[in-house]
């Protein structure tokens, strides 16, 4: 007992900065030098658990175990350890010490904060509960530091008066969760404190708290006088004990047959009252304690959740207003374009008229323009040319206002996602985990309360039958009625109860023994229950926590989901020009302005967006951005059936594919490596797509249904069903919110990502749907059908943030030219064309805006199945019934390159968004993937 008073064992936590070894090493120090020095302002981190053991006068020793800082610095870059895990490291420290040796339990807990950051260390659930383990009657010290750096509103250092005015204010101000929180509250107020940094009079030493801790222990006898009174009270209980038997007449010896315990056995029978009451008292403890953790944590959880979805609303309503302006910009925009394409034919025409009678080689008699018609002519083609500056002018600032609404927008969407994050996340939390196992905490602790009191009960009836003796009551006692297993007490028994007590009596030690065990038996079953619930729960714990590192991601934010400006094709003041000279007379460039170049499908780089995103959301399909050339597969990917579909991921990195084995398979598209197999579907696997976000996938089958497929983990999420024949296409909106589908039920369905929910059933092909596809920004969705039509719908709304979305979907326009079915529909990124493909063994291209046929592209001698056009609207790909992939010009509809490696019908061709490779698939089971960017790779 006096080596215990002499060694005091204190453990030292707080963040790495707040001063803590510097405290230990000043109070070591001060034992051999007795100037007041106060503590450093920095500080070398603590990396590990470090013992500094400072003796003191009279023999005394301090042991002081230093622990890293929480949230603080680790060497090499490292995270920050958690507060659980070093609690953890420190009691494996002392459980290391006392294995070695006898080893003082942790008599003080100095707890260090900053006053800078005092409300900011976490303490919640299991790092509570550690550290309740750890130090369950230790004496708490929290001791706030850097006092002195803290200035009042006059900029000085603040008073002795101010630090305590506004130590009291932080303390009572405590974030909930936090250890400050717990420092005030949790300990039940029994925490001292203290403060360090300020001006002498309102500043404790190092050395000074130590002596206020510890000064006057070496001479305090309670501790002692407490245990010397338990042990006086303990010998008075049984001297009083002895003096009960003797008062009743009980004998020393078991033939006497007096009634009342006698035996040692007995004594250690009846001990065990006391061995199963603690488990049992502790069990229900932890319960309470764990219960009132998990219902602290669904309070923080639940308010964390109102707080960001209070948030989420309003910026939902900020984004959708800012869409709002970004419509109104669009349109502004468009109707100056009109104008400008208006005044640009008026100053073609214009400049035509004047320039006719000086056209050089003209064989045709030409009539002279009177003077004053020529000059009016030159005065409406100057006002032509400035109504058109004019306007380029007013679209430049039009595109410079769209530039800053798309910037506030992304702002909008990037916070939006993460709000997305934090309410799905704390939703989470309470729906799988914390509510039901708060439910759980409630119904277990009614089950052990429960079990204490059906275990009280028959411990006291066996106390009572122990006690009471056969000449007493034992024979009414209900443990020893239940333990006679249905037989009955002989007459002769009871009239002669001196002569049986101590067969009976030995009889109903056994009883008693045997209830203990059955007793002992069912805590421990519930025990033992309840730690599997545990195990569940850490389960629920993992699996929560790895989804929320690893698992799907809240789709990122894509710009193609905004209102889209078509670029004009010439800078601002480009264009044709007539100069007038001081007669009048229009100055005619030497070169023809008036002859138009071919009307190319590429535009001109888009002058309206910037050349560098100002905030990174997501790459962009058709952005341009290589994929860090990522090299091919060294040969074709080979599945076990006909390829029907084939898409890449937005990064490149994997394909997807979709084939008659009725499965789907993810690909890494380096090394062509299978990486998932998908089942589910019952027929033909016709057509897949992936998110832009590429964490899921959803198909279309012959069996009628369109499914949904978790990337990461290959499990199916969501059947969608209401197509009353095969689906043979499906597509996914750029911004993942909507899927697209079309069969041979002549319908075309748009349905909610999220929810499977139908939003729009588009009817009015009278043939069977083969290909489907949204534009980049949304607004609209193409078909093609076995009818030889096209049929341009106007999509659902994906204004869906916080309001209802549209479930109409209008017919917009309708594409004929095609003398065969249409196999294959594709938008290019800037939403003007439209190419398709169809069994008439032509490939088209069309006006989107117009509906209006461009160009055919003939050179495929059977059906062409499947068509795409390249991110840059530069190159057409197509597959065809001959076997082979053919790439076109688009602008001019010329074949570039005829690829027949292929033994079997090319069935699918896709784009990688870099636009730099090619992926086909075929009937011959095989995928192969090409790079256009080298020539030498298309031989394969």
């Amino acid at each position: 007992m006096s080596q215990d008073l002499k060694e005091q064992v204190i453990a030292v936590i707080g963040k790495f900065d707040s001063g803590k070894t510097t405290f230990i090493k000043a109070v070591r120090d001060a034992t051999s030098n007795a100037t007041h020095t106060r503590p450093s302002a920095e500080e070398a981190p603590t990396l590990g658990v470090v013992e500094y053991r400072v003796p003191l006068p009279g023999g005394r020793l301090l042991t002081f175990i230093d622990t890293p800082g929480l949230d603080g610095y680790q060497a090499g870059g490292e995270k920050a350890k958690e507060t659980e895990e070093i609690l953890r490291m420190l009691e494996e420290h002392i459980t290391a010490k006392g294995e070695i040796a006898r080893f003082t339990p942790v008599t003080h807990v100095l707890v260090f904060l900053s006053a800078n950051d005092i409300n900011s260390s976490e303490f919640k659930g299991r790092a509570r509960r550690t550290f309740e383990r750890l130090f369950p009657n230790s004496q708490v010290a929290c001791i706030t530091t850097h006092w002195d750096q803290i200035e009042g509103d006059d900029g000085l250092p603040i008073t002795v008066e101010e630090a305590k005015s506004k130590e009291e204010s932080i303390y009572a101000s405590a974030t909930s969760g936090s250890l400050l929180e717990y420092l005030h509250a949790g300990r039940e107020g029994n925490v001292l404190r203290f403060r360090s940094g300020l001006s002498i009079e309102g500043y404790s030493f190092p050395q000074d708290i130590i002596h206020k801790l510890f000064g006057g222990q070496a001479s305090d006898p309670t501790l002692e006088e407490r245990l010397v009174a338990m042990t006086k009270e303990r010998d008075d209980l049984a001297a009083k004990y002895a003096l009960l038997l003797q008062e009743k007449g009980g004998p020393t010896t078991l033939g006497e047959a007096s009634p009342g315990p006698k035996d040692p056995s007995e004594d250690s029978t009846l001990d065990s009252k006391d061995v199963t009451r603690t488990p049992r008292t502790g069990e229900v403890t932890e319960l309470e304690r764990e219960a009132l953790d998990v219902a602290h944590e669904c309070k923080s959880n639940r308010q964390k959740s109102e707080t960001a979805f209070a948030e989420l609303k309003n910026t939902g309503s900020r984004f959708a207003e800012g869409l709002g302006n970004l419509d109104a910009v669009v349109d502004e925009y468009t109707s100056l374009r009109q104008g400008k394409d208006i005044f640009e034919e008026q100053e073609r025409s214009l400049t035509a008229e004047l320039n006719a009678p000086q056209s050089p080689g003209s064989q045709s008699s030409v009539r002279a323009i009177p003077a004053g018609t020529k000059q009016r002519f030159v005065l409406r083609l100057q006002e032509a040319q400035a109504n058109l500056k004019e306007t380029e002018r007013l679209m430049a600032l039009v595109a410079g206002d769209y530039r800053q609404g798309c910037a506030k927008v992304e702002l909008e969407a990037a916070q939006i996602a993460k709000l997305k994050r934090i309410v799905q996340g704390k939703e989470r939390e309470l729906g799988e985990w914390l509510l039901p196992e708060s439910e759980w905490f409630t119904k277990e602790l009614e089950n052990f309360r429960a079990l204490q009191t059906s275990i009280s009960t028959s411990l006291d009836a066996m106390r009572s039958g122990l006690e009471d003796g056969w000449e007493g009551k034992l024979g009414d006692n209900t443990v020893f009625l239940e333990g006679l297993g249905g037989y009955t007490v002989h007459s002769e028994m009871v009239a002669h109860p001196e002569d049986w007590a101590p067969a009976i009596e030995s009889f109903y030690l056994s009883q008693v023994s045997l209830a203990l065990s059955q007793e002992m038996v069912k805590f421990h079953s519930a025990v033992l229950e309840r730690l599997k619930i545990q195990e569940k729960s850490a389960q629920r714990e993992w699996k929560n926590g790895s989804e929320a590192i690893f698992g799907q991601r809240v789709p990122s934010f894509m710009k193609s989901s905004l209102p889209q400006l078509i670029p004009f094709t010439e800078e601002p003041g480009v264009g044709v020009t007539v100069t007038v000279g001081p007669s009048g007379d229009p100055i005619v460039p030497s070169e023809d302005p008036i002859v138009p170049s071919p009307d190319p499908i590429v535009p001109s780089p888009d002058p309206i967006m910037p050349s560098e995103d100002p905030i990174v959301l997501a790459d962009q399909p058709g952005s341009g951005v290589p994929h860090d050339h990522l090299p091919l597969p060294s040969r074709p990917l080979v599945g076990n059936g006909g390829v029907m579909s084939v898409v890449f991921s937005l990064d490149g990195t994997k394909v997807v594919s979709g084939s008659t084995d009725n499965t789907i398979r993810v690909w890494d598209a380096s090394t062509g490596q299978v990486q998932k197999v998908l089942t589910g579907h019952t027929a033909n696997c016709t057509s897949v797509a992936i998110s832009g976000d590429g964490s899921w996938i959803v198909s279309g089958s012959d069996d009628r249904t369109v499914r949904t497929w978790d990337v990461m983990t290959g499990k199916e999420k969501q059947v969608l069903l209401g197509h009353t024949g095969a689906v043979k296409a499906v597509a996914v909106s750029w911004d993942g919110t909507r899927i697209c589908s079309g069969g041979d039920d002549h319908r075309v369905r748009a349905w909610d990502a999220a929810t499977g929910a139908v939003q729009s059933i588009m009817e009015g092909h009278t043939g069977g749907v083969n290909s489907v596809a949204f534009s980049r920004d949304g607004k609209w969705i193409a078909s093609g059908a076995w009818d030889q039509t096209i049929r341009v719908w106007g999509a659902p709304s994906t204004k869906r943030v916080w309001g209802a979305s549209s479930t109409k979907s209008k017919l917009q326009k309708v594409l004929q030219g095609h003398n065969n079915g249409v196999m294959s529909v594709a938008f290019s990124m800037d939403g003007t064309r439209i190419v398709s493909a169809s069994s008439d063994c032509t490939g088209k291209v069309w006006d989107a805006s117009t509906g209006s046929l461009l160009r055919t592209l003939v050179g495929h001698t059977r059906i062409v199945m499947s068509i795409a056009l390249s991110p840059d609207a530069r190159r057409i790909i197509s597959g065809s019934y001959d076997h082979t992939l053919r790439v076109w010009d688009a602008s001019t509809g010329e074949v570039q390159n005829v690829l027949a490696e292929h033994s079997g019908i090319v069935w699918s061709v896709a784009f990688s968004s870099d636009g730099r490779r090619v992926a086909t698939g075929s009937f011959d089971t095989t995928i192969r993937i090409w790079d256009l960017s080298e020539p030498a790779s298309l031989s394969h």
